[in-house]
């Protein structure tokens, strides 16, 4: 298993450094001029020769991808462009507005999932009628909703009506959010991937000793009771709710716009799943109707769902950008449309490396998920 996800692993790392290498070329032969030309166009013609040299953008293009690819390897993302010359350090500008990305992507995707296929399950074990036609209407009418317009609606219906604030508009402040905040919100993301893992474990023991899963119920509430947990072990509890309340818009449009892809594909895969002999058999022999859909229809439902999962990952990072645009959170997606738009080629850059890294890991775990769903994927990775 180890020699499986090793080589998941360096694929994924060639294909992300052949994607950032075409992104580096791209961008710069798209766009017309470069960031001295667009945006520094109140210098003078001596001044604007000095920035442009003190930016290293009078050298060909290839020797600047030579010495972007140089830095990169030694773990230097190099430095932001700002009209006085070299701004700050990229690394520093992620590390402020990456952790609420990937906080409201985990808590997300993990919110999507569970609910996706629980509804999926309902509604494929209820069969044709009322509540599977209105789940399955909402979910596809979500699902293929334009993502500004749910925001603006979550900003209408849960901003306006129930006074959560937030900001629309504007443009991302790198001092902002400052440094308490950003390590809280990093505190966050590493309690909610350490209650994920804990849950998943409990979950793992639970099947191995006593012959069944955590209904997702007591999944759900165990994850949400550890992760709340951390945040007196980290001693951030008092911080967490003012973020919280900031996070909630973006994540709940996240949600809305998420989790009907995983519904009607459980949905579909189960329906399938339920003609299965192996169902029957159990049916037959007397079992409850929960233990049946749970324990032997759902479980290999799963398979597909988490299959797709891995793959559409990289679009549910690109609607995480459209969002943050839209709601102006002030993270990685807002940080990516400011450098695209200002032709900050080091940021753009330094913020899609950052993506692609936690669409690779996201992806490993998943990896891991499904190899523990799915035997033959065991027995294929010891070969």
């Amino acid at each position: 298993m180890i020699r499986y996800l090793f080589k998941r692993l360096l694929t994924g790392l060639v294909l992300l450094f052949i994607y950032v290498s075409l992104l580096f070329f791209s961008i710069q032969a798209i766009l017309p001029g470069d960031y001295v030309s667009q945006f520094a166009l109140g210098l003078t013609p001596s001044e604007a020769a000095t920035l442009r040299e003190e930016l290293k953008l009078d050298a060909p293009l290839w020797q600047r991808y030579l010495n972007w690819l140089s830095h990169v390897s030694r773990g230097d993302l190099g430095t932001s462009f700002s009209p006085w010359g070299m701004g700050p350090p990229v690394t520093q500008i992620l590390i402020q507005t990456a952790p609420i990305t990937m906080l409201i992507f985990g808590l997300g995707t993990v919110v999507a999932f569970l609910l996706g296929q629980w509804l999926g399950r309902v509604a494929a074990w209820r069969g044709p009628g009322v509540v599977t036609g209105s789940i399955t209407f909402v979910s596809i009418a979500l699902y293929t909703s334009f993502p500004p317009w749910i925001a603006f609606l979550m900003y209408e219906f849960i901003a306006l009506r129930f006074g959560i604030p937030v900001s629309l508009g504007g443009r991302p402040r790198f001092d902002a959010p400052g440094v308490d905040q950003a390590q809280t919100i990093s505190r966050m993301l590493v309690g909610l991937i350490l209650a994920l893992l804990a849950a998943l474990m409990s979950n793992w023991l639970a099947r191995r000793f006593f012959k069944r899963p955590l209904p997702q119920i007591v999944f759900s509430l165990l994850m949400t009771i550890l992760w709340a947990g951390s945040w007196l072990l980290f001693g951030i509890h008092d911080l967490v709710p003012g973020i919280l309340r900031q996070m909630a818009i973006p994540t709940a449009t996240y949600v809305l716009l998420t989790f009907g892809e995983v519904m009607l594909i459980m949905r579909t895969t189960m329906v399938d799943t339920l003609h299965e002999d192996y169902v029957q058999i159990a049916r037959a022999k007397g079992l409850a109707d929960h233990k049946v859909r749970d324990q032997h229809a759902a479980r290999n439902a799963l398979l597909p769902v988490t299959s797709r999962l891995m793959i559409s990952l990289p679009f549910l990072l690109s609607s995480m950008v459209m969002i943050e645009e839209v709601m102006n959170v002030q993270g990685i997606g807002t940080t990516l449309f400011y450098a695209v738009g200002m032709q900050n080629i080091p940021l753009a850059l330094g913020a899609t490396i950052v993506i692609g890294v936690v669409a690779l890991l996201a992806r490993l775990l998943l990896e891991v998920l499904l190899a523990a769903l799915d035997p033959r994927i065991r027995i294929v990775s010891s070969l």
